[in-house]
C-alpha cells in the first residue's frame, strides 16, 4: 500500500510545487514592474511638510502612494534624513526594506520542503511591499523577531501606530494572562497614536480606494463578526504554538484596507513561542 501511495504523493507534491512556483513567479514579476519606492514619498513628503510648517495630514486620493496615514512620530523620524539627497535615501531605504523582506522568511529555510514552498509563495509578497518602499517588510520582521521578547509590547505598539490592526496581537498576551504585557502594549500604543489629536485631521483620509478591497469594503456586517471570531480564536489559542499564527490571521482579516502584499503579515505566525508558554507547560 505504501508503494502505491508514494508515487501519488510525489506527483501531488510536484503539482503543488509547480503551482506555488508559478504563483510566486507571477507575483515576483509583478513586484519587479512596480514604481520603485513610490510609498517612500508618503514618509518623505510628510517630513518635508513638518519642516516647512505645513499640515502633516494633507488631503489626497485614497490610492495616492504619498498619502500619509501614520502616527506623527514616524514622520518626525524621517525629518533628519530629508537633509540628505533623496536619491541616496531612496537607495538606502529600498536596500533596508529588501533586506527585511528576505530576513522575514529566513526561519523557513530550516523547515524542509514545506518551508521552501512557503518561501516561494510568501517572499514575493514581501518583495512587493519592499519594491513599493513600504514599511511593511520591516514591521513584519520586527514583530516576528520581537513579540516574544521582553520588548514585545513596544514592537506591537510601533506596528499598531503605523498599520492599526497589529494592535489586535495584544489579545495573545491577554489570553495568556500576561496582563502587564498587555497593559504595556496599550499604554505605549496610546503614547504613539494620541499625539495625532494635536494635528489638524481634516485632511486625514479614511476612504478606501480601488484595489484596496477588504472584508469591510464588502460589508461591515461581515467584517465585524469575522474579525471578532478571529480575535476569539486568537484568544483561545494564545497558550499554544499557534498563538501568533492565529494573531497574524486576525490582523489580516481586520484590515480596513487590504493590499495584496499584506498577505506577508502571516509571517508573524513564525514567531517562536517561548518555552513554558504553551498549554500544559
Amino acid at each position: 500500500m505504501t508503494t502505491l501511495r508514494s508515487p501519488l504523493a510525489l506527483a501531488g507534491a510536484a503539482v503543488i510545487a509547480v503551482l506555488i512556483g508559478l504563483a510566486g513567479w507571477t507575483e515576483l514579476n509583478h513586484a519587479a514592474g512596480l514604481s520603485t519606492g513610490s510609498d517612500m514619498d508618503a514618509y518623505w513628503n510628510a517630513a518635508m511638510r513638518l519642516r516647512s510648517g505645513q499640515a502633516l495630514y494633507a488631503p489626497g486620493l485614497p490610492t495616492d502612494s504619498d498619502l500619509y496615514r501614520y502616527a506623527p512620530w514616524f514622520a518626525y523620524a524621517w525629518v533628519p534624513v530629508t537633509h540628505l539627497p533623496k536619491a541616496a535615501v531612496l537607495v538606502g531605504w529600498m536596500t533596508f526594506c529588501l533586506a527585511a523582506a528576505v530576513a522575514s522568511v529566513a526561519p523557513l529555510l530550516w523547515r524542509g520542503p514545506a518551508g521552501w514552498a512557503t518561501i516561494a509563495l510568501l517572499l514575493p509578497f514581501q518583495l512587493e511591499g519592499a519594491a513599493f518602499g513600504n514599511v511593511q517588510p520591516l514591521l513584519v520582521l520586527l514583530l516576528l523577531w520581537g513579540v516574544e521578547r521582553r520588548s514585545g509590547p513596544m514592537w506591537i505598539a510601533v506596528a499598531a501606530s503605523l498599520k492599526a490592526t497589529p494592535f489586535l496581537l495584544t489579545a495573545v498576551y491577554a489570553g495568556r494572562g500576561e496582563w502587564k504585557r498587555a497593559g504595556s502594549t496599550v499604554l505605549i500604543t496610546a503614547l504613539l497614536v494620541l499625539p495625532m489629536l494635536l494635528f489638524d485631521l481634516r485632511g486625514y483620509s479614511t476612504r478606501i480606494g480601488g484595489g484596496q478591497m477588504s472584508l469591510l469594503t464588502v460589508s461591515p456586517f461581515l467584517w465585524v463578526p469575522v474579525s471578532g471570531a478571529a480575535i476569539a480564536v486568537m484568544w483561545i489559542l494564545a497558550r499554544t504554538r499557534y498563538a501568533w499564527l492565529a494573531g497574524s490571521v486576525a490582523v489580516i482579516l481586520a484590515l480596513p484596507r487590504f493590499i495584496i502584499y499584506e498577505i506577508g503579515l502571516v509571517l508573524i505566525g513564525l514567531a517562536p513561542v517561548r518555552q513554558g508558554r504553551e498549554l500544559g507547560q
